[in-house]
């Protein structure tokens, strides 16, 4: 059996860097705002799986310099001019320093058992002798001078413009050398006294710094190396910010945003980090930093974020020896004779079903025959077109005051907005035809992450090699039938697996499947109404402050529940949340995932949504469902 080559997971940290270089998308650099590389904080935000790791290691030394060397060919060429254009590269060398600090290193363990007056100083020693070592082992990877070598880097020194009075901790020594023994020194006595974990009182060599000095001198160090200035400037890049504690995560954010120096700051994490609060406050701005969410800008961007999650794929292939590209591997068609018998078994029902209304009015006539004389020998489409009259005329029955049978109504009513998208999911289904299928569905049942693509890339896999072993290597593309099957699989277990994985799990999965349900009740009504179907749901805005609120007096509050199970879900990618004005309001709005939405029978896109109360959501979290009119009941 092949390695699958989407269930390979490769380190962002661990891989060489030209390897990681070659397999970059240069694509992902487009969320990116375009005064990117300006003095100040950005924050990256997503869910799991988003990317955050793989876009700071690429303004790293190693792998800045690997574009550069190599921008002559593929793929190289494509990530240098993407860098080149944002101006972290020129063609002789990088203009930043990347510095990259984990938040993996010991910084949760300065918890409880310390003294409370303590912790923080001891979290911002450990912190500034951190960034002062990562800043020196990357000086030294652009002197290509060994870090590990005291005469290598003793060819290094650090001239400052910070006056004595500002330098902080952080000692005043242009010696790489002694500013690294420094560094070391410090953050070994800060894990020495963390093992000791029975801090009570300040001891003699306890390192307790007041603030993050190393930003400030950072920003104000000029690096040189055989006596010339190397011409660099410092970006600070601070990843997997939530796994500090969440006083670390304040007093990292605050120290950052406040340090008012030149310095570019870069910080990462995953939505989860994100509590009630600041989730819903209608009223939270990020006045003093640029927040970019990577699902949404890359919803922005949708042909882009298929390019982009299409490039990583076929580089995971090509890594395994495999010769394909994902997008021809995935048929994006309906052209499998196995199929054509369903196609004309739809064209003559929905005929059928059409000429009965035909026989009692005129009025559909043009209709029929803008269907009947379109130049098409695609018996899908005409199923499809049949489809589109079926759902006008339920549309024009429907109305209060019906006007007299006396004229036809023109065939322009056939474009109205989103009753293509719609027709084609109703015969879809009606006729069980497959629809989740090729690339560029493929992509958007991803809903804008790149693991959850890899995800879906991964399950169809075992389908693309056999395909290949059966005809003999020869190119030929999975069915969309069988892309169908797999996805529902998939989809089907995503959706057993809420219950594990989302905190709340069992009240996640409970709202869900309500959500689901309810979009699909709303999705085929007969008429179409929220075209071309609904995917989520909405809160008001005064629902949105009742929520924060009672997230703000904690878990006594009525509804301090549902607005942890909400947070949850959009910290997951369970749900999308956007914020959409509506008659002169803003409205709240949660999208289902797309992959929970192929469980669910839904459309692909991103559809419409409807109105829900609070009280009906804490139903619907605890398996409660009320019907009216044979439809679930929102308000």
């Amino acid at each position: 059996m092949a390695r699958n080559a989407f269930a390979l997971r490769t380190s962002e940290q661990s891989s060489p860097d030209e390897e990681f270089t070659q397999n970059f998308a240069a694509d992902a650099l487009h969320v990116l705002p375009d005064d990117v590389l300006r003095p100040g904080a950005l924050v990256l935000r997503s869910a799991p799986g988003g990317g955050k790791t793989s876009l700071l290691r690429m303004f790293t030394p190693g792998p800045l310099v690997q574009a550069i060397r190599h921008r002559a060919r593929a793929p190289f060429d494509e990530i240098f001019a993407q860098l080149e254009e944002i101006g972290a590269v020129t063609r002789a060398a990088p203009t930043v320093l990347g510095v990259y600090v984990s938040s993996n290193g010991g910084y949760s363990e300065i918890g409880p058992s310390i003294n409370p007056e303590l912790a923080p100083g001891l979290f911002r020693a450990l912190l500034n002798a951190r960034i002062v070592l990562r800043s020196l082992r990357a000086v030294a990877a652009l002197a290509e001078v060994d870090y590990d070598s005291e005469a290598g880097l003793a060819e290094i020194r650090v001239a400052s413009s910070v006056e004595r009075l500002d330098a902080g901790q952080v000692p005043r020594s242009e010696s790489a050398v002694e500013l690294k023994a420094w560094a070391e020194r410090t953050e070994a006595e800060c894990l020495r006294h963390l093992d000791t974990v029975l801090l009570g009182s300040s001891a003699p060599s306890l390192p307790l710094h007041v603030s993050i000095d190393a930003m400030r001198w950072l920003a104000s160090a000029r690096f040189q190396f055989a006596g010339k200035d190397l011409p660099y400037r410092p970006l600070l890049m601070f990843d997997d910010v939530q796994r500090l504690r969440p006083w670390q995560r304040e007093v990292l954010f605050s120290e950052t945003v406040e340090h008012r120096t030149s310095l570019m700051v870069w910080i990462a994490e995953q939505t989860k980090v994100l509590d009630s609060q600041d989730l819903l406050s209608a009223s939270r701005t990020d006045r003093d930093h640029v927040v970019i969410q990577l699902e949404k800008e890359w919803s922005d961007r949708a042909k882009k974020f298929q390019q982009f999650a299409t490039t990583i794929a076929d580089r995971r292939l090509r890594q395994t020896g495999e010769e394909l590209q994902i997008a021809t591997s995935l048929s994006g068609d309906l052209s499998d004779q196995r199929l054509q018998y369903e196609f004309a078994r739809a064209v003559d029902a929905l005929r059928a079903e059409i000429s009965v209304w035909q026989g009692k009015t005129n009025r559909y006539d043009q209709w029929v025959k803008a269907i009947e004389e379109a130049d098409t020998v695609d018996e899908f489409q005409r199923a499809v077109g049949y489809a589109k009259v079926r759902i006008l005329i339920a549309r024009d029955r429907n109305k209060r005051q019906q006007s007299f049978d006396l004229d036809p109504l023109p065939d322009s009513d056939l474009s109205a907005s989103g009753v293509s998208q719609a027709a084609e999911r109703f015969v879809t289904r009606e006729f069980e035809i497959p629809y989740y299928y090729g690339i560029e569905r493929i992509a958007r049942l991803a809903s804008y992450n790149i693991e959850e693509f890899l995800q879906l890339c991964a399950a169809l896999y075992d389908l693309i090699h056999a395909v290949r072993v059966l005809r003999n290597k020869r190119s030929s593309a999975v069915s969309a039938a069988d892309q169908e099957t797999v996805v529902r699989k998939l989809a089907e277990r995503r959706f057993l697996e809420l219950s594990r994985s989302v905190r709340h799990g069992e009240m996640a999965q409970k709202l869900v499947e309500a959500v689901g349900t309810m979009s699909r009740e709303r999705t085929y009504e007969p008429n179409a109404p929220y075209a071309p179907g609904v995917t989520g749901f909405a809160i008001s805005p005064e629902d949105r402050i009742t929520l924060s609120k009672a997230s703000a007096s904690g878990s006594g509050a009525v509804y301090s529940e549902l607005a942890s199970v909400l947070t949850s879900c959009v910290a997951q990618n369970v749900f999308d949340m956007r914020e959409v004005r509506h008659d002169s309001r803003q409205f709240t709005v949660f999208y289902l995932n797309r992959t929970l939405c192929a469980h669910f029978e839904l459309v692909y896109h991103q559809g419409g949504w409807q109105r829900v109360t609070l009280r009906r959501l804490v139903e619907w979290c605890q398996g409660t469902v009320r019907r009216t009119d044979g439809r679930l009941a929102l308000l």
